[in-house]
């Protein structure tokens, strides 16, 4: 009765109902299928351990079930252990081409790349999955190329949000701007904050096929876009309250614009407003160097976890300046840690952007702050992860100009590498 309702509950959409019961229900069963359904449910809620756990816990596991074993080893940082399971199941089910996908993720995260790509191009033409993938190495050899298998993602809700567009608003494909000269583009704006930031350069290359450019871009971003001088700027929900002919995905924009590098037709710096003072960063540096710090991501994105460098590598910098704390999210810092908190100066991006105005240096993992920074023109040093975003991944291909340092991992789960960098960079620049 009580597996059944479980599952009942899972099928209808109610995973939350079904978790607490699930747990119950397995501390007296055996059950393989409800307990690889309740660890789906924490990995969905990003539980990795939790999931972990109740997978572990299932007598003579299927290999569907080792395969949901190394997907929650990869979020918790165990990729070769991922990459091991997958290598030592049965050869029908090795070679499924899913899990060969899954298997180029576990190399990926390891630096493995050659082996990625090995895995993935036959695959790139078939499976989108895999396209997308493969998109990302094929764009350090040829940018428009890569960002054509990139652009698979769009249908896979993890480039952009078109999907959302059709299911929200039914705005689909064939309202997409294809190179036509209409009278309104609507250039909407997808992704994170971060992904608005690097992605409203391409606006203004559309006013040559338009007599009117509309922007649509979230509440946090929308008043930095204005105050930067950006016309015609709307919420996104807006998008079907005003009257356009075609629309531009943004993040699809270098595609369908044709491009050959992510700076063509940019000019820098294209995030630029009248900054006001921020007298208590003077007061507590004392003429010392400002220094602003952001070290983790935001929780909310999944693979947060690879990008959140050691907060007491951090601290460690306040040699070189007074520290100043961009971290919104709750912190894990020591008592009287050498680092200021400004965050209660901030309350949307143009607070943000005065604190940079007034910095000498920003330092800051794969964050919306690295794409403010670069955008605006300040010194910023980038510390992204070894499988970094695709405005790091490439040593070919730059998407910001001279005043954006890009200081990759180099070695999986650890920063070591990177920190000697930093430290060598910091001393030229400031000791």
């Amino acid at each position: 009765m009580i597996r059944q309702l479980i599952l009942e509950l899972i099928e209808k959409g109610e995973p939350q109902a079904a978790k607490g019961l699930a747990i119950a229900y397995l501390k007296h069963e055996d059950d393989p299928e409800v307990a690889n359904s309740l660890a789906k449910i924490h990995h969905d809620d990003k539980e990795f351990d939790k999931a972990l756990a109740v997978l572990n816990n299932i007598k003579d596991p299927s290999p569907q079930i080792k395969v949901n074993r190394a997907k929650c080893l990869y979020y918790l940082r165990r990729a070769p252990e991922a990459e091991k399971i997958i290598k030592s199941l049965p050869k029908q089910v090795r070679e499924d081409p899913m899990t060969q996908i899954d298997l180029s993720l576990y190399t990926t995260a390891q630096g493995k790349f050659d082996e990625s790509v090995r895995i993935l191009k036959p695959l790139a033409d078939k499976i989108p999955q895999a396209s997308f993938n493969y998109g990302w190495f094929l764009m350090e050899e040829d940018f428009y190329k890569g960002y054509e298998y990139v652009r698979t993602g769009a249908n896979l809700r993890v480039w952009g949000h078109e999907w959302l567009l059709k299911l929200k608003y039914n705005i689909g494909e064939e309202s997409r701007w294809n190179g036509e000269t209409v009278d309104t583009i609507a250039y909407y704006l997808e992704g994170g904050m971060g992904d608005e930031m690097i992605f409203i350069r391409y606006a203004n290359h559309f006013k040559k096929y338009c007599n009117t450019l509309k922007i649509f871009a979230t509440p946090k971003t929308k008043s930095l876009f204005e105050a930067c001088g950006y016309e015609n700027v709307y919420l996104t929900e807006d998008i079907v309250r005003t009257k356009w002919n075609k629309f531009v995905p943004a993040m699809s924009a270098p595609y369908l614009l044709k491009l050959d590098h992510p700076c063509e037709g940019v000019e820098f710096p294209y995030l630029k407003m009248k900054a006001k003072p921020v007298p208590e960063m003077n007061e507590v540096a004392k003429g010392r160097k400002k220094i602003c710090v952001r070290w983790k991501g935001n929780p909310e994105f999944e693979h947060d976890q690879f990008r959140s460098i050691p907060v007491e590598e951090i601290l460690k910098l306040d040699k070189y300046g007074q520290l100043f704390s961009l971290q919104m999210e709750e912190c894990d810092l020591p008592k009287n840690a050498p680092v200021w908190d400004i965050t209660h100066l901030i309350n949307d991006w143009t607070d943000t952007y005065n604190i940079f105005e007034e910095s000498d240096l920003i330092i800051t993992s794969c964050t919306a702050t690295a794409h403010l920074a670069g955008a605006m023109g300040k010194r910023v040093i980038v510390m992204p992860p070894l499988v970094a975003y695709i405005t790091w991944a490439s040593d070919k291909y730059e998407w910001y100009g001279d005043n954006v340092t890009v200081i990759k991992q180099s070695q999986y789960n650890k920063w070591d590498d990177a920190i000697k960098v930093l430290h060598e960079v910091l001393e030229r620049e400031i000791s």
